[in-house]
């Protein structure tokens, strides 16, 4: 009966949003293509990256509606405004909370880019806090002004890294932790296993994060013109005072944002310019030449069908999704070349192999395929990766992580203790069919065979890595071993290419398939977007040929080709112009 009332409600609340939501919908998309917003003939763009980015824009259509803007949207919203005449500069809000340094490193390119074209960026730090993010101050170290709010100072500045551990806590509450890790260096499970960070542990943590300041400290000092001897010294001085930090040239100069906004609109010398946020603006269509297709994946790997929520924004890399995503990328014959932009801490070994296996698909079919990593792309962000025919890591992207770990949490004596909860299992079939039962640890035969399984995982996983790195299995080890690297110690040890972001990656695919460099392109990505109504059909169990209708027309207003028949036919009117999900790049 329960099951009933919640299905009946489930139609219910679906039938309500088509009646009352589908037709806003509906009507706002036809409205948006057949006449977006008019754009100012002279315009500052307003930038604020004060709010953490994801890497790619989620798959949801409807996560979008409240999701903060991507990283890759926000690089190709600036490199199309750097070649658009219409648009004088950038008025940047700078990120001082926390910003992943290699998003950071891919945004100071695109900003160097930009201003490379004639442009401005002014640049406005706000801190209000105990420290302050050194990846957000690189992004915009170079800005033509740089502000800071004499209220806020110049907070402490450094990289961090803060672990919890458990292990304490759970031999106090008899819970017992049971893990198998290959090799020393794979320390995911000591967070459940220890009380501290292990010599192995310490070593490699504070080695990626001195890669990752030393990164840091050059690019700043590049970027403000001072020597880097100098720069550490200001930098590990702090905090201090905004106008100490003018004096040492760390900022240019003292002021609210309002006056930083200002300063920008002054710099476009032209009474007419206008300040247009970020989102609003619309970059110019521009069709024609060959095609490299876009393969999005971001969050951790998971195996498993697709699964649907209505707003939320959060995103797995789910195996079926990407690796049909990658075939049907390289069944496209208009696609020349693929990127393949990857953003994962890892996961599931069974899903990694499966999209490695797409990816391989995809090279034999002639596609070239380059692999982008962002934030991170270790472990199994690392194994989908290893057969591309490159692959290009920002200097401070997290690899590596070449190893395996998995076990078990043993909760059954705390839950006697604390709870008098008494767990029996019974079982026919194989002995081993216990073998991962929270009541009780592992046996000598269990243990044996998963520790077997672990060791062959990562006998696999260093064999495909010597496969696609063209190393041999004992160099494999010798950088393998679980160790986590910066994108530039792996670039030193044979396991990444070239040093770049994703701008780079499309350059390299561009190369590799032949196009030559000064020929437009269009990027076409993949997973398609999940179409909106046919979303909510699956959400809410409603039949599909409810939704037919609708889906199948906000699918024809969706396809490029319709939205380049309308450009065309509004072609004369320069301010008013629709984007298209392809962009061109130069």
């Amino acid at each position: 009966m329960k099951q009933f009332l919640i299905t009946v409600a489930g139609v219910l609340v679906g039938l309500a949003l088509f009646v009352f939501v589908a037709p806003v919908l509906l009507f706002s998309m036809i409205l948006g293509a057949a006449q977006p917003p008019a754009q100012p003939a002279q315009m500052v763009l307003s930038l604020d990256m004060r709010t953490a980015m994801p890497d790619q824009p989620p798959q949801n259509p409807f996560a979008s509606l409240s999701a903060a803007p991507s990283l890759l949207n926000v690089l190709s919203r600036i490199e199309s405004a750097a070649h658009d005449d219409r648009v004088r500069g950038l008025y940047v809000r700078a990120n001082t909370t926390g910003m992943a340094a290699a998003q950071a490193e891919e945004i100071r390119t695109a900003l160097a880019a930009f201003r490379e074209e004639g442009k401005f960026v002014v640049a406005h730090l706000q801190n209000d806090g105990v420290r302050m993010s050194m990846p957000g101050y690189m992004a915009v170290a170079d800005a033509d002004e740089l502000w800071l709010q004499g209220a806020s100072e110049f907070m402490p500045m450094g990289v961090t890294s803060e672990g919890i551990f458990l292990g304490g806590a759970l031999q106090r509450y008899r819970v017992q932790a049971q893990f198998e890790a290959r090799e020393e260096y794979k320390t995911y499970a000591n967070q459940y296993t220890e009380r501290g960070f292990t010599e192995a542990h310490r070593e490699s943590t504070v080695a990626l994060m001195q890669s990752m300041y030393d990164n840091m400290l050059a690019n700043i000092a590049a970027d403000r013109e001072i020597q880097v001897a100098d720069l550490a010294a200001a930098i590990e001085a702090t905090p201090f005072t905004g106008q100490r930090a003018v004096e040492l040239r760390l900022v240019d100069r003292l002021g609210r944002p309002e006056d930083a906004e200002v300063a920008a609109l002054d710099r476009a010398n032209n009474n007419s310019a206008q300040m247009i946020d970020f989102a609003a603006y619309q970059p110019r269509i521009s069709t024609g030449g060959r095609v490299i297709a876009v393969v999005q994946g971001e969050g951790a790997i998971v195996s498993g069908p697709e699964t649907v929520d209505l707003l939320g924004g959060a995103s797995n890399m789910t195996s079926d999704l990407i690796a049909q995503a990658l075939l049907d990328a390289s069944d496209d014959e208009d696609v020349a070349a693929i990127v393949f932009r990857v953003s994962s801490p890892g996961g599931s070994v069974v899903a990694s192999d499966q999209i490695l296996a797409a990816l391989r698909t995809a090279r034999e079919r002639g596609k070239p395929v380059v692999v982008s990593m962002g934030e991170v792309a270790a472990s199994g962000g690392y194994y989908v990766s290893a057969d591309a025919d490159e692959i290009i890591a920002s200097p401070s992207t997290i690899t590596g992580s070449i190893g395996v770990v998995g076990g078990k949490l043993i909760l059954g004596p705390a839950l006697q203790h604390y709870f008098s909860v008494n767990t029996e299992m019974l079982s026919v079939g194989s002995p081993m069919t216990e073998m991962f039962s929270t009541e009780r640890p592992f046996n000598q035969a269990e243990r044996a065979a998963f520790s077997a399984f672990i060791d062959r995982a990562y006998a696999d996983f260093v064999s495909l890595v010597a496969e696609g790195r063209d190393m041999t299995p004992e160099q494999v080890r010798e950088v393998a071993r679980g160790r986590v690297w910066t994108g530039r110690q792996a670039l030193e040890r044979g396991l990444v290419d070239h040093l770049g972001g994703f701008s780079v990656a499309v350059a390299r695919a561009r190369e590799l398939a032949g196009i030559e460099a000064d020929a437009r392109v269009q990027l076409r990505h993949y997973p398609m977007q999940q179409n909106a109504f046919a979303s909510l059909g699956r959400l809410f169990g409603v039949s599909a040929e409810a939704v037919e209708g609708l889906a199948r027309l906000n699918a024809a207003l969706s396809n490029p080709r319709v939205q380049q028949a309308l450009e065309a036919i509004r072609e004369e009117d320069v301010n008013v112009r629709a984007e298209a999900p392809r962009i061109s790049v130069r």
